[in-house]
């Protein structure tokens, strides 16, 4: 029965951030899409497949160049700073928020992979995500956090370490991931 519990947790654990995924985008896709088809039968009296597509992927676009408007970042805020006075909900945007800027956003975190020295004859191979220190260890030793992906899973370990414990490596982000998540498997350039 434990056994069976714990199988049931990584099905979890795989399968919410795929479903969750696909749920958001079909979710953003199923409000813009139909849109598209209704204004070529409202203007010209017929509809055309694939436009739906092509007007959600313009309507993305659309909003991604509005909200770099000087307008348009003051309203973002402004629904912001009433997003982060409802309970539960601010937790859930700012999450979401966080992480697709850490990803994806001006202020990607993930862009630098470093090894870290555990011992003399160990280290780990992670990315380097808070750069600047917020605090030391006991001895006053400035601390860094390192995020270390695990293997073969979708999740990871965030860590405080030393900035002298983290060496940066000339490896791409896309490449160290392969290394880490496969367990060595791919990830190396073939020499």
């Amino acid at each position: 029965m434990k056994k069976l519990s714990l199988y049931f947790l990584q099905g979890l654990i795989i399968l919410l951030p795929l479903v969750g995924t696909f749920y958001i985008l079909a979710f953003i896709y199923g409000m813009i899409a139909g849109l598209g088809n209704t204004f070529l039968l409202l203007l010209f009296g017929r509809t055309l497949p694939g436009v739906d597509f092509i007007f959600v992927v313009i309507v993305i676009v659309l909003i991604g160049m509005i909200a770099n408007w000087w307008v348009s970042k003051k309203l973002l805020s402004l629904i912001e700073k009433l997003i982060s006075r409802l309970p539960g909900v601010r937790n859930i945007y700012n999450t979401i928020r966080d992480t697709m800027k850490s990803l994806a956003g001006d202020k990607k975190k993930f862009d630098t992979v470093v090894l870290v020295h555990l011992s003399d004859k160990i280290a780990r191979l992670g990315f380097l995500t808070v750069k600047e220190s917020p605090f030391t260890n006991k001895d006053g030793v400035e601390m860094v956090g390192v995020y270390f992906p695990q293997t073969l899973q979708i999740a990871g370990d965030m860590f405080w370490v030393p900035m002298e414990s983290v060496k940066v490596i000339d490896m791409s982000v896309d490449q160290a991931l392969r290394l880490i998540i496969s367990g060595g498997a791919t990830g190396l350039p073939e020499q």
